[in-house]
């Protein structure tokens, strides 16, 4: 009998073990289902992630979206950083220059209007000569010429994992006007455009030579934040400063405090004309002089030297781009945004079959014409 009970023990005791061995098999096998998500190992998963960067949208992709036919030109760009010449389409220009003038976080209606404000200046830059340091372009990337632009290299660069997001929604902005400029009695207007007004935009003719009937100051309520700085200049570099470019102004570290003042304003605030001892410049010959964000600016003293309390940043003539950001976000469309910066234009699509040459448009002799280049 003892023989025989152990040999029932001893079956007992394999079949124990086996079906011990059976859990421990499937908790294994449910282990490493869970940690790799789809029963391969760590390593491969890794193999097969997402790299940092999706592939770069491109334009030709947008127009099928927005089911826009192609009828733009394609233009000359002089890229200035890689001292090259670049065709390429319109719109793909506009593109990388509202990427690079505008924070791309903008509300997409400020986005819009800077589209069409773009497309404007450059097609009337266009008409007017084109690009005026490289006769063989039309445009070029250099900002203190024409606009700022931004290549895809740039706008990774600058936008690192907001890339792909940031770039379509610029682009977006642009295909969605497409071929939308400004016009006034049937022409191009010269749609210049600033960061910042500081409250109010100011009329062509107090900043550059000309008056132009839509380059008019108008209101701009909604600047969030106001761009306001304090920029001091001690004592010693001031007077270099002066003596340097107005060595007849008669100003040393003695009577600079008192031989400094602003002798007149522009409605706006910003400054007309400032007394520099015995010379007077105009506003914006300060604003170059002393390095300073705008022309609406008031001076104080401090122990060490002079202070510019400025408001604003740019030269104020046209869209301000921070007051259309806060236009948009109080509900106006780019529409509204522009007919209020820009008085009296009519937006309009340049071409209906297709843009024209544009070199062989003949501006009218008697148009006037700013000639100059839009300021961040």
């Amino acid at each position: 009998m003892k023989r025989k009970t152990y040999k029932i023990n001893r079956i007992k005791l394999f079949g124990m073990l086996a079906l011990l061995l059976v859990l421990l098999l499937a908790l294994f096998l449910l282990a490493r289902v869970l940690l790799s998500g789809d029963g391969t190992t760590q390593g491969t998963a890794r193999v097969t992630q997402e790299p940092f960067y999706t592939p770069a949208p491109t334009i030709v992709d947008l127009y099928a979206y927005f089911d826009w036919t192609e009828t733009t030109n394609d233009i000359a760009v002089y890229d200035h950083r890689a001292d090259k010449l670049v065709t390429m389409s319109l719109e793909e220009y506009i593109v990388g220059v509202v990427s690079a003038e505008m924070p791309a976080y903008y509300d997409f209606e400020a986005l819009k209007a800077q589209a069409v404000a773009s497309r404007t200046y450059t097609l009337y830059s266009m008409a007017h000569g084109g690009c005026h340091t490289n006769p063989d372009a039309d445009v070029c990337t250099n900002s203190k010429c024409c606009q700022a632009y931004s290549s895809h290299e740039r706008m990774q660069e600058t936008w690192g994992r907001d890339y792909a997001e940031n770039y379509n929604r610029v682009a977006e902005a642009v295909m969605y006007t497409a071929g939308e400029v400004l016009t006034y009695n049937g022409k191009l207007c010269d749609a210049l455009y600033h960061a910042c007004s500081g409250g109010q935009t100011e009329d062509s003719e107090n900043v550059y030579a000309n008056a132009l009937p839509y380059l008019r100051g108008v209101d701009s309520p909604y600047e969030d934040p106001m761009r306001q700085e304090d920029a001091e200049i001690g004592f010693a570099e001031l007077v270099a400063l002066i003596a340097a470019k107005y060595p007849e102004s008669g100003i040393g570290e003695d009577n600079v405090r008192s031989e400094i003042e602003i002798v007149s304003t522009y409605e706006s605030g910003r400054v007309e004309t400032l007394r520099l001892g015995k010379t007077k410049i105009t506003g914006k010959q300060a604003r170059n002089l002393f390095n300073l964000r705008s022309t609406m600016f008031t001076i104080g003293w401090s122990e060490n030297g002079i202070v510019f309390h400025t408001k604003g940043f740019g030269h104020g003539v046209g869209l301000s781009q921070n007051g259309a950001n806060g236009m948009a976000k109080h509900g106006s469309t780019y529409e509204q945004i522009l007919h209020h910066y820009y008085t009296d234009v009519l937006i309009t699509v340049y071409g209906e079959d297709g843009l024209p040459d544009l070199k062989h448009e003949t501006p009218d002799p008697g148009e006037p014409s700013l000639n100059l280049n839009p300021e961040g």
